[in-house]
């Protein structure tokens, strides 16, 4: 920083940051509400495999990518090695649970005997992954 000036945080930051961790938690509590009581809930050896699929891509690719992001905001006092360490801890939890989430959808059609990638959304869904892997490591 210029002139050694401590960063400065706005004032609401405090009030933004709760308010995205509490949506994030509501929207992984309705993802889970929703496959406990609609879909039959989640077990990895019988057809709701499948059901881990969702949950695992909401937790990894949309809540624990969101908190990455936010680390160097939230920490801006902390020391720049803890906040870079803490920062690429969230972004392997996410890789590593949004892994799941793809190994359960392609064992389960393997299991089924359906075909991979047969629509937009798992084109777009690879794509996706795979551009997080990849802004992962530029980093």
């Amino acid at each position: 920083m210029e002139g050694g000036a401590a960063a400065s945080t706005p004032a609401a930051l405090p009030y933004y940051v709760a308010f995205s961790q509490l949506l994030g938690l509501t929207l992984v509590a309705m993802t889970g509400a929703w496959l406990g009581l609609y879909r039959g809930g989640i077990a990895w050896e019988s057809d709701l495999q499948f059901n881990a699929h969702p949950l695992c891509m909401v937790i990894g690719l949309v809540f624990l990518q969101g908190d990455a992001l936010l680390v160097y905001r939230v920490f801006r006092n902390e020391a720049k090695r803890t906040t870079k360490v803490l920062h690429g801890l969230l972004h392997i939890f996410a890789l590593v649970i949004a892994l799941v989430g793809l190994v359960a959808v392609f064992d389960y059609h393997r299991k089924k005997g359906y075909a991979d990638l047969y629509s937009l959304h798992s084109w777009c869904g690879i794509l996706v992954f795979v551009l997080c892997f990849v802004q992962g490591q530029v980093q």
